[in-house]
């Protein structure tokens, strides 16, 4: 029997969110008191739309030089089936599933937290799927770090079931639908209004990407950090503090609400909207760019103090490469959205530095040993 993890929206933290990746061994549940939380948010979302409703953006309105334009109930549903394919122009390489099922999880924990309105079906479907090994297929490039727009919208289509959607699925991909019934998913799944914004709106690739790599430069520091202590106190104490202003930042990340609009309670059972959120992952951008100033520093320590060898040729080389990774992406920023969007950071191109940088590190540690 499988060990269960109730998520709330407040407390999932690294170690949670590496460990709950075995499904064969931890299974994720909503916790029942965010689950009644979320039904008074969502009740709020289902009162607004009945008679007279006031014109709410991503409710019950359109989205861009729609955003006044108000649509029924009925209409918005339909146009949910649409909404995701403009966005929906990721490209590249598939991204690593442990990153995408990681997204799943860390997508489900930030809805918990009730603000974004969604129905709790919506965040069992994420778990379900989750909990079932199941990992989206999601293109690599698409993000400018203003929200993984691209990222989530294909991740959309995947949750809906669209004839499009592909997964990764017993090591193979196959499409979405397949995989569902393969495991007794249901294959459609309908979103209701404001929901599909709720799962696009937000960094959440940024944010699974950054938690994962994080795990594996902690690991790489950790079978290192004796010898650099001993040798090198100083670096590891720049090191160490640094590492855990990192921790710090993720699982504060991990456990935000970052759509629009969110709702807040203004008496006991009764809601108001607010637009604000900050959907741009901005100091995750910021802490991952301090990720290959750390790997180059580790590198150079097991570069200078290792024996001459011709492993050092090798190490010198890759060392190189984690020193053009070291440039911050976050320094970056630019405006988009015809300057509507006037400070973006590339959040998600730090995280993918990082990653990267951390690669190259875990290639030289090998070498070594």
């Amino acid at each position: 029997m499988r060990e269960i993890i109730f998520i709330n929206g407040y407390n999932l933290d690294i170690e949670t969110v590496y460990k709950a990746l075995n499904f064969n061994k931890y299974e994720v549940k909503l916790d029942d008191k965010a689950r009644k939380f979320c039904k008074k948010t969502r009740n709020q979302v289902d009162e607004w739309l009945r008679d007279d409703p006031p014109i709410i953006y991503g409710i019950n309105t359109g989205l861009g030089n729609m955003k006044d334009t108000v649509l029924s109930p009925k209409e918005h549903i339909r146009w949910n089936k649409t909404i995701p394919y403009p966005h929906a122009v990721a490209f590249g390489k598939n991204i690593d599933f442990n990153v995408t099922r990681t997204a799943l999880l860390i997508r489900a924990n930030v809805l918990a937290r009730g603000y974004s309105a969604v129905r709790p079906e919506l965040i069992d479907r994420l778990l379900e799927i989750y909990n079932s090994g199941i990992a989206p297929v999601i293109h690599e490039l698409g993000s400018t770090g203003l929200s993984d727009l691209a990222h989530l919208a294909e991740l959309a289509i995947f949750v809906s079931g669209s004839e499009e959607a592909e997964a990764v699925y017993n090591g193979e991909i196959v499409k979405a639908k397949a995989a569902y019934r393969s495991k007794g998913i249901q294959e459609i799944f309908e979103f209701e209004c404001k929901e599909v914004l709720s799962i696009m709106n937000g960094s959440t690739m940024t944010q699974a990407n950054a938690v994962l790599c994080f795990v594996e430069l902690e690991k790489l520091f950790n079978r290192l950090k004796g010898r650099m202590e001993k040798m090198n106190k100083p670096l590891f104490t720049s090191i160490y503090n640094t590492m855990s202003f990192i921790n710090k930042n993720l699982n504060q990340e991990n456990n935000v609400s970052c759509d629009n609009p969110l709702l807040f309670s203004v008496g006991e059972d009764s809601f108001e909207h607010v637009m604000g959120c900050n959907c741009s992952n901005t100091q995750i951008g910021y802490v991952m760019d301090l990720i290959p100033l750390i790997t180059l520093d580790i590198a150079k320590f097991i570069y200078q103090t290792n024996p001459i060898n011709v492993k050092n040729e090798k190490i010198a080389c890759l060392i190189n490469q984690i020193d053009q990774l070291s440039i911050p992406s976050t320094a970056d920023s630019i405006s988009t959205k015809a300057g509507q969007e006037d400070h973006v950071e590339f959040s998600y191109g730090a995280s993918r530095k990082a990653t990267k940088a951390t690669k190259l590190l875990n290639k030289i540690y090998y070498y070594i040993n």
